[in-house]
């Protein structure tokens, strides 16, 4: 018998290499991206890493959905901690440091958190659509919120909620980017600018000091 295989009585299987469990959630993160999670079967990942379907329950024995929640908060945590370093070590006004955050977010695959969280979400358990809300809450939702508030405290902005200014960053960020996916606009940077520019200073044009 060749060197790496195992015999039965009438076959040879050639022995795999391990699969690590970070092979998984980042061959999963892709699949539940671009498909969405009820789309997604446990074996179209196991055949996307290259193992048996059983395989994937040695690592995740309650299926799909476990699977799903440890690649959404895996991808929350890095995305937040990311992000996070983006705005603290970005300078400038308001307006230039969420750009800087948008800049970062299409540098990398696209989240659609919000699509996640309207199609994904109700397909899950209240209890790890709970979880997940509270990951994504903090992990995203919350440096963007402390960058509002800064701007806040610094006179730069006039007092309002900061979680719809963030909030209201994300729907636009996703929002330019399946727009731009589609055909729509133009360049999805320069589209994620001219927005932020209505979101930070809206469209009103100030009068001229002499016509005051």
């Amino acid at each position: 018998m060749a060197a790496g295989a195992w015999s039965c009585y009438l076959f040879e299987v050639p022995a795999r290499p391990h699969i690590g469990v970070e092979t998984i959630l980042e061959t999963a993160e892709d699949l539940f991206r671009e498909r969405g999670y009820q789309a997604v079967t446990l074996a179209d990942v196991a055949r996307a890493v290259g193992i048996r379907k059983p395989s994937l329950y040695y690592h995740f024995p309650k299926g799909k959905e476990e699977l799903f929640v440890a690649v959404q908060t895996r991808m929350f945590r890095r995305i937040g901690s990311e992000l996070r370093e983006v705005l603290v070590n970005a300078s400038g006004s308001l307006e230039q440091r969420l750009n800087r955050a948008a800049g970062w977010f299409f540098d990398h695959p696209p989240m659609f958190m919000l699509s996640m969280i309207h199609h994904d979400m109700p397909a899950i358990s209240d209890e790890h659509r709970q979880a997940l809300t509270e990951e994504s809450y903090g992990a995203i939702m919350a440096p963007l919120i402390d960058a509002v508030q800064e701007a806040t405290a610094a006179g730069e902005i006039r007092t309002i909620d900061p979680h719809i200014v963030a909030g209201g960053f994300l729907s636009v960020l996703e929002g330019n980017t399946i727009a731009s996916r589609a055909g729509f606009g133009y360049d999805v940077r320069a589209m994620m600018a001219a927005s932020l520019d209505m979101i930070v200073n809206g469209l009103r044009i100030e009068p001229d000091s002499a016509d005051r």
